[in-house]
């Protein structure tokens, strides 16, 4: 299961800590919009996480699964919330200015080799607000 706890809701950006068994990542997303796709977060909640075939991202990338209105959720590179269209980036960091995260390949590759063996996953995502 992997548990994303999102701690900055800003206005152009959201980013959370998520948590899968020992390994620790921080996620990009976009702010939330009423999950309008392509430009919101997905509301919090439960998922189910599936495998697809991405021509952008390649084989066996997770897919949230089940979000109301919404398809095609990824969870894949992304250093900022440009480069997700309401997907899930993953990274290794934080920048400093809360602009994104960084190393954002090595903590997806890490992901997938912790996670290479199954072929769907849990996802719970809530929020939290730290001072």
């Amino acid at each position: 299961m992997i548990e994303i706890t999102r701690f900055a809701l800003l206005p152009d950006r959201t980013l959370g800590k998520a948590v899968y068994g020992e390994h620790v990542f921080w996620t990009i997303e976009k702010p939330w919009k009423d999950n309008q796709p392509y430009v919101s977060c997905i509301p919090e909640g439960y998922y189910r996480l599936g495998r697809r075939n991405s021509p952008r991202f390649g084989p066996n990338v997770w897919e949230v699964l089940e979000v109301p209105n919404r398809t095609h959720i990824l969870i894949h590179v992304a250093n900022t919330a440009d480069d997700v269209v309401g997907c899930i980036g993953f990274g290794s960091s934080v920048y400093a200015d809360l602009g994104g995260v960084g190393s954002s390949r090595k903590a997806m590759n890490k992901f997938d080799l912790a996670s290479q063996e199954y072929e769907d996953e849990e996802l719970i995502i809530k929020q939290t607000f730290v001072s």
